[in-house]
């Protein structure tokens, strides 16, 4: 019966994940208005921004490529700086690679693949872990594009209306410090489970000491980092799997 059940679940299309990236999409819409603003700034034009995030789409990292550049940094610099900052998008294809049981379609892939931020990433490991019934390519192809295409349009609008804000852009840029890690910790959130709970409780505490040592950007990052060795420390270093620890859990 529940075999059954399951069998009869439809993956999620195209439009369903236009659908679930509102949440991406109404956080970046602000922060990629208060990249365009920056850009203008450093003396980008508008569509100089709008070419920045299709080009890039390296999110947080934008900033510090206009600040760089803008002080007039080599752009060899500039771009080994921001590969730096962002080598953590190579981990991203491979953990959605282990959870997805389908083949793929190698077009589709190579566009969705391209749109994995870490909010897009979150959201795929989240249905996959979930409702891994539901996803689909399709489904991930709508969730990267509107994202991307709410940052993109951001990015312009900030860029073309940055002389006419005078007072918005100091509110805009504390945005950033605000919504991007009130996102994550939304996905954070949504994708707890009793077996996680090792990995979010490392997450959240090293996160929560790096926001009051550094700042809410950086805790992010760190955050991140974190979950991912406490996540190879409980696997390789505690060699427990999920059903011991639930098993252990259930004996106290």
């Amino acid at each position: 019966m529940s075999e059954h059940s399951f069998s009869t679940v439809k993956p999620a299309g195209f439009w369903q994940g236009a659908k679930d990236s509102q949440a991406i999409m109404f956080t970046y819409l602000p922060v990629s208005f208060a990249f365009g603003v920056s850009a203008s700034q450093f003396g980008f034009s508008a569509w100089e921004a709008l070419f920045l995030s299709c080009s890039m789409y390296a999110g947080a990292s934008q900033f510090l490529v206009v600040a760089l550049l803008g002080s007039g940094t080599s752009i060899w610099m500039t771009a080994l700086t921001v590969i730096a900052l962002d080598i953590r998008h190579l981990l991203y294809g491979p953990a959605l690679q282990n959870l997805i049981n389908d083949r793929l379609n190698l077009k589709k892939t190579a566009i969705w693949a391209w749109g994995l931020t870490d909010e897009v990433f979150a959201a795929g490991m989240i249905k996959l872990s979930q409702r891994r019934q539901e996803w689909s390519e399709s489904w991930m192809l709508g969730v990267s594009l509107f994202s991307w295409l709410s940052w993109a349009f951001g990015s312009f609008l900030g860029g073309l209306f940055a002389d006419k804000v005078s007072h918005m852009p100091q509110f805009l840029q504390a945005a950033l410090d605000f919504l991007l890690p009130a996102l994550f910790l939304s996905f954070l959130l949504a994708a707890f489970e009793k077996k996680h709970s090792f990995v979010v409780i490392v997450s959240l505490v090293v996160a929560a000491i790096a926001c009051y040592t550094i700042n809410l950007s950086a805790a992010i990052f760190i955050g991140i980092a974190s979950g991912i060795l406490a996540g190879l420390f409980k696997h390789y270093v505690l060699k427990q799997d999920d059903h011991d620890l639930e098993q252990r859990t259930g004996e106290f």
